[in-house]
C-alpha cells in the first residue's frame, strides 16, 4: 500500500492545503534517506541501470557455523555474516556399526634408494615408535654398535656404515595404538647354539630371522617353535657370531567401523575411493562412460551386425556376417552399399560328391567351381633320372653328365705317310675332349713295319705288325684320353720298318662324357 498520501485531494485552492501537501511529501523523503544517501542513491546500489536487481549479497558455508549470508559492502571477509542454517542441521543421521575389523599393524612404509656411501634417510616418527627396518629385505638392528639409530627430533634413520648403490631400504611402523603386544629379542650367538628361549603360547605367530633373513618353520625348514618350553629351536645349530632375531605382535585390539571405512584395507588413502574389490557390482551396472577409455575405444571400433537381413541405416566401415549364405560371408559398408571383404575367395557350396575336388576358376573366368584333379599328362617325381622316366636338371637347368649316354658321337682319325721311318707321328691334337680308341685298321701298300699308339710322346696298348694285307683290330683294352683340362696329342709310334710304304693308320674313336 502507499504510504504517501494526499491529505486534500481537489482542494488546492488555499495555499495553506498546498503547503500541508509538499511537508508531507518532503518529510516522507527525508524519512527514507539513510546514511546521508538520498533515495536515489540508496536504490542505485541494489539496482542496475535497467531497473533489475544487483543488490550486494554473499552466501557461504562456514566449516563451523554452517550456511550463512551477508548483504552489503564490507571491507573484511569476517564481519556482516548472519547464519541461516547450523552445521549441524546440514549433517544426516549417524551412520550405523557394520562390524568390527583388525586394526592394521603395519603403517607409514617408506622405500628409498641408496645413494653411494648414504647413511642418514627421512623418516617421520616418535621416540615411541617401534621401527622395522630392511635393507634389500634383510631386518636391520637399531643401535650404536648394530646397524641403525633412530632420531624423532630430527625425524631421521642413519645407518651406522654408509651403504652402496641402488640398495633398498624400507621402514615401518608398528601401530602401538593398535596392538595389545610387541616384542622383539635379538640375540647375538656366542658359541655353537641351537635353542633360544622365548616365552609365548600356542597362538603366537612368530617372525624368525637369522642375520636380517626370514627363516621357515618346519621340521623340514629351519626351526620349530615349542609354546610348552617357551622356546625357539633351530634345526641347525646357529654358529658364533650370528645375529637371531625373534618378533611378535599380538593384535588382538579391533576397530568399529561406522558409516563410511576410511581404514586403507578399504580405501585409498590419498584419494578416499573405496578399493574396488571391496564394493560388489551387478552386472550391467557401470557405465560406459566411468570406464577408463571404454568410450574412446569403442567409438574407435567397427560395429559387427549378425543377421539374414541387411542392417539398416549402416555407418561407413560398420562390418555385417551375412548368415542368409551358407557358409556364412562377412560384408563391409562403404558408405553406400555392403560389400564383400574378400569377393575372390567366396567358395562355391560343397558336398560329399566333391570330396577330393580343387577349387579352380571356371572356364569363362567368371566364379570358383569345383574340379577333379587330372594327373593323366604327369609324370610323377620318382621318375626324374630314373629308367623309362625323364631326365632332371641341375642347378644351372641343364642334364647333369650323369644322366647323358656315355658315348655322345664317335669317328675315324685317319693317317697315311707315304714313306714311313721308325719314329713317331703326330696324327691329332685334341682339347676339352675325352674321347676313347677302342679299334685301329693298319696296312702298307708294300713291305713291313710295326705300329704302337702313343699319347704325348708315351706308348700305350700293344704294337702291332703292319704289311700289305689289311689288319684290323677291336682292342680289348679301350685306350681313353681325356683332354678335358689340358691338350693331348694321338700319335703313332713306327718301328721295325722294311721298305715299307704308303702306311695308313685308322683310329676307331668314340667322345664319351665321363
Amino acid at each position: 500500500m502507499t504510504r504517501l498520501r494526499q491529505q486534500y485531494p481537489q482542494n488546492y485552492g488555499s495555499s495553506g492545503n498546498i503547503s500541508t501537501e509538499f511537508e508531507n511529501i518532503t518529510r516522507y523523503i527525508n524519512a527514507a534517506e539513510l546514511g546521508d544517501k538520498t533515495v536515489g542513491e540508496l536504490l542505485s546500489t541494489i539496482f542496475d541501470t535497467n531497473g533489475t536487481w544487483s543488490g550486494p549479497v554473499e552466501m557461504r558455508l562456514d566449516s563451523s557455523a554452517g550456511i550463512q549470508y551477508r548483504v552489503g559492502s564490507y571491507s573484511d571477509t569476517t564481519t556482516g555474516w548472519t547464519t541461516i542454517v547450523a552445521l549441524s542441521e546440514l549433517k544426516g543421521a549417524d551412520g550405523t556399526t557394520v562390524g568390527t575389523i583388525g586394526a592394521p599393524i603395519l603403517h607409514s612404509r617408506s622405500d628409498s634408494v641408496a645413494t653411494s656411501s648414504q647413511t642418514v634417510f627421512p623418516y617421520a616418527h616418535d621416540s615411541t615408535d617401534e621401527l622395522l627396518v630392511y635393507v634389500n629385505g634383510v631386518l636391520k638392528r637399531s643401535g650404536g654398535s648394530y646397524d641403525y639409530q633412530s632420531n624423532a627430533t630430527a625425524n631421521t634413520v642413519t645407518f651406522n656404515s654408509g651403504l652402496s648403490t641402488s640398495d633398498l631400504v624400507t621402514i615401518y611402523k608398528i601401530r602401538a595404538t593398535a596392538i595389545t603386544g610387541f616384542t622383539r629379542q635379538d640375540t647375538v650367538t656366542t658359541s655353537s647354539q641351537n635353542v633360544f628361549n622365548f616365552v609365548h603360547d600356542s597362538d603366537t605367530v612368530l617372525q624368525v630371522y637369522k642375520n636380517g633373513v626370514l627363516q621357515r618353520e618346519g621340521g623340514s625348514f629351519d626351526y620349530l617353535a615349542s609354546p610348552t618350553n617357551n622356546s625357539v629351536t633351530f634345526n641347525s645349530a646357529i654358529p658364533s657370531g650370528n645375529t637371531v632375531s625373534i618378533i611378535t605382535v599380538e593384535n588382538t585390539s579391533t576397530q568399529v567401523v561406522t558409516g563410511m571405512m576410511f581404514e586403507s584395507q578399504f580405501v585409498d588413502n590419498t584419494t578416499g575411493f573405496i578399493d574396488f574389490g571391496k564394493i560388489t557390482v551387478d552386472n550391467n551396472e557401470i557405465p560406459q562412460g566411468k570406464v577408463n577409455g571404454l568410450t574412446t575405444a569403442l567409438s574407435g571400433k567397427a560395429n559387427l551386425s549378425v543377421a539374414s537381413s541387411t542392417p539398416s541405416s549402416p555407418s561407413t566401415g560398420d562390418l555385417f556376417m551375412d548368415t542368409s549364405q551358407t557358409p556364412n560371408v562377412l560384408k563391409f559398408y562403404d558408405g553406400s552399399q555392403f560389400l564383400q571383404t574378400s569377393p575372390e575367395s567366396s567358395l562355391p557350396t560343397f558336398t560329399t560328391a566333391n570330396a577330393n575336388n580343387f577349387v579352380k576358376v571356371n572356364g569363362s573366368g567368371t566364379a570358383l567351381v569345383y574340379g577333379s584333379v587330372d594327373l593323366s599328362s604327369t609324370i610323377p617325381v620318382t621318375q626324374k633320372g630314373a629308367a623309362s622316366g625323364v631326365a632332371s636338371l641341375d642347378s644351372t637347368g641343364r642334364l647333369p653328365a650323369s644322366q647323358l649316354p656315355e658315348s655322345v658321337a664317335s669317328e675315324s682319325i685317319y693317317e697315311i705317310v707315304a714313306t714311313p721311318a721308325n719314329q713317331t707321328y703326330t696324327v691329332k691334337r685334341i682339347f676339352k675332349q675325352k674321347i676313347q680308341i677302342n679299334g685301329l685298321s693298319l696296312q702298307t701298300s708294300s713291305g713291313t713295319c710295326s705300329v704302337q699308339l702313343s699319347v704325348n710322346g708315351v706308348a700305350v696298348g700293344s704294337t702291332y705288325s703292319v704289311s700289305s694285307t689289311v689288319n684290323e683290330f677291336t682292342l680289348g683294352t679301350v685306350i681313353e684320353i681325356d683332354a678335358s683340362s689340358s691338350s693331348k696329342s694321338i700319335q703313332f709310334v713306327v718301328t721295325n720298318n722294311s721298305s715299307a710304304a704308303n702306311l695308313e693308320v685308322t683310329m676307331a674313336v668314340s667322345e664319351v662324357t665321363s
